[in-house]
Parts: structure tokens; C-alpha cells; sequence
């Protein structure tokens, strides 16, 4: 099978972040060699990042800050020119209507880890970003705080009326520093808002239709057909094994379908099967394989009893959960806990096969 090419994350956003490494005793420099990078690799124009460097950034981040808010103050310093090519574009709309449609077919030149999309209805706005690439659940978070901090100020920046109230639901939990989401007002910010990776942000009252001062139509023209040739550049997303287990494995107290994830790409049920058949998986293999992963974990934590753990599983009741565990592991919970299977059961990754009949019930 030939091996799909990881789309890149481009560096030029994290050299944002200088000045506040700085102010919490360490460097960018300090950062990137921690994650074994180059410095002056960030300055290359078309220098990108892999998901796995991502990772090990922000992880490094984390650790030599000792800080919660990286993706917050992240998020405050990404204006509209950092886009590049695509920051002018948006900067040259005449509204912010065209803008958010814009940067909607074009995101993943801001970064393919998430996907946008925007709908109107009337006044009725909605801005969504779902993730399109698996990283690590601490990175998912941390780039949700980013997009949303980002969202927020850069749009408050155009609005003819900054002082619209209007609601951003996270699928996060609340962090560490969920007090600095007062510093968003008027938006009100609501965390755990989705058993499922996303964010959503809707307004009622915002001006859609007013005039942008920059606005220049030759400029958008210009610049959305380098965006475009841009674009093309890019490979087929591949990693779609990868995907389904972060989604599965983010996914609180609900065992998402296969439809209802093939729906979040945009894509139909039977192409997300297809794809997974090419990586020599499947989605039922993959549910099963991740939820059984899942119970032992929680199980071996010790912190929530049996019943809880079955419905943040998304099964429907505890009888289901345990003989689903049963057929998949050859103990019932409670043994599993007791110990009496903790260490003779093996736990295998998510994507190998797993029979047939260890499929939940849910």
C-alpha cells in the first residue's frame, strides 16, 4: 500500500510565539531545540511542520512554560495578515459574508488539522471547525483554544458592531485558565458543549453584509487563484485509520457511527469505508478495538464505577457494557478490576482485527 503524504502544518505561525516564550523565561529557540528543530527552519518560507512535530512543540511548549493558556495566547496573537496569501485575500473582501466564505473553501492552507465551514440562514451565522487529521488530545485542545481566540478577535476586528453578543460552543472541557474566556465578551463561551472534537460559534446580530474598508475586488481575484494553485499542491489526506481512532477515542458518552463521522468530513459512509479498506481496516473493527481499549483503561484507573464507565462508553445501559467486555476480554469488569484479568489481557491497538462477535452493544 502505498503510503500517503502527511499534509504539512506551515511554521510561520509558531514564530508568533517569540515574544511570549520570552515573557514566561524560555525561547523559541529553547522550544524548538526541545523538540529536535532547527531554528532558522522556521524561517523558510515554505517551511512546514509534520502532526508529529506539532506535537512535540507544543508538548515542549507545555513544559517549559509550565503554562495552561499556550493556545489562547496563541490565538491572540494570529491577525489576518499571518494567513499569507490567504490573509490578504480575506483583508481584500467586501464583506464579511465573502470573507468567512472564503476562508472556509480555503482552510486547510491555514491548517489541515481542522476543517471549517461556514452556513447562513437570514442574520443567522454559523461557523464550524471539525478535525480533519489525528494528533494527540492535548494538541486537539490547545488548537482549539487558538482557533477560537483567533476567530473571535480577527472578526470582532470587521464588525461594524464589536459589542454583538453571540455564543462559541467548545466540545472541550473547561481548562486550567477557563477564566480567560471572560476576556472574549461579548461572546459567551460554553465548554462540553459536544460529545464529539468541535467548535461552533453562532451569531445572530452580526453584520454580515456591511462594507469591509480594505475591500478591493481585483485583489480577491488575484489572491484566491494562488490560493487555489496552492491548494492543489496538497496531497489526498490519507491517515484515515488514524482519524477514526482520535474521533473514537475523543468521543464522550456516545459511540459515534460511521455515519455520523463520514458526515463531519463531509464525505458519504461508504467512501469513509472504502478509504479504511485501502488502509486495511474497518470501522467496525476500529469502534470495537477503541472501546475495548477505552473500558480497560478506565477500569485499570479505578476512579469511576462500572456504571459511569458504561455510559461514557455510549453504551445504553451496564448489562450491555458487561457482556461486550466479556466477549472481548473473557472477564466481566468487575474481574478485570479485581485483577483477576488485569495482567493475563493484553491490550492491542486500534486498527488490528478484532472478531466479529466482540461487537458492542450499544
Amino acid at each position: 500500500m502505498k503510503a500517503a503524504i502527511r499534509p504539512l502544518l506551515p511554521a510561520r505561525y509558531f514564530l508568533l510565539m517569540g515574544d511570549y516564550f520570552k515573557s514566561a523565561g524560555t525561547s523559541l529557540g529553547e522550544v524548538a531545540r526541545a523538540a529536535g528543530i532547527e531554528l532558522e527552519r522556521f524561517r523558510e518560507t515554505d517551511f512546514g511542520l509534520t502532526t508529529q512535530q506539532f506535537d512535540r512543540l507544543l508538548a515542549e511548549s507545555r513544559r517549559l512554560t509550565g503554562r495552561s493558556d499556550i493556545g489562547f495566547e496563541w490565538g491572540c496573537r494570529i491577525k489576518l495578515n499571518s494567513h499569507d496569501i490567504l490573509g490578504y485575500a480575506m483583508l481584500s473582501c467586501p464583506t464579511l459574508d465573502h470573507l468567512l466564505r472564503l476562508c472556509s473553501r480555503y482552510y486547510r492552507l491555514v491548517t489541515p488539522v481542522f476543517r471549517m465551514s461556514y452556513q447562513r440562514t437570514g442574520h443567522h451565522a454559523e461557523i464550524i471547525y471539525r478535525p480533519a487529521l489525528p494528533v494527540a488530545s492535548e494538541t486537539l485542545n490547545l488548537i482549539q483554544e487558538a482557533i477560537v481566540v483567533s476567530t473571535h478577535l480577527q472578526c470582532k476586528s470587521l464588525l461594524q458592531n464589536p459589542a454583538s453578543v453571540y455564543d462559541i460552543y467548545m466540545s472541550m472541557e473547561p481548562p486550567p485558565h477557563a477564566a480567560r474566556y471572560r476576556e472574549l465578551a461579548p461572546a459567551r463561551v460554553h465548554f462540553g458543549a459536544s460529545p464529539l472534537p468541535e467548535i461552533r460559534m453562532a451569531a445572530d446580530t452580526w453584520s454580515l453584509d456591511a462594507a469591509l474598508p480594505m475591500a478591493d475586488a481585483h485583489a480577491v481575484r488575484m489572491a484566491e487563484q494562488r490560493c487555489r494553485a496552492l491548494l492543489q499542491r496538497y496531497s489526498e489526506q490519507g491517515y484515515w485509520t488514524e482519524w477514526v481512532v482520535m474521533m473514537l477515542n475523543e468521543a464522550e458518552d456516545s459511540q459515534p457511527t460511521l455515519e455520523e463521522l463520514a458526515s463531519l468530513l463531509g464525505i458519504s459512509a461508504r467512501t469513509l469505508d472504502r478509504y479504511l479498506g485501502k488502509e486495511e481496516s474497518s470501522f467496525r473493527d476500529l469502534a470495537v478495538q477503541v472501546r475495548s481499549d477505552r473500558a480497560r483503561k478506565l477500569l485499570l484507573e479505578g476512579t469511576l464505577p462500572i456504571s459511569q464507565i458504561a455510559y461514557r462508553l455510549g453504551f445504553t445501559d451496564v448489562a450491555n457494557f458487561s457482556r461486550a467486555f466479556r466477549r472481548a476480554n473473557g472477564v466481566s469488569p468487575s474481574d478485570f478490576r479485581g485483577g483477576s484479568g488485569a495482567g493475563s489481557v493484553q491490550p492491542t491497538s486500534a486498527g488490528t482485527r478484532a472478531t466479529d462477535e466482540s461487537a458492542g452493544q450499544g
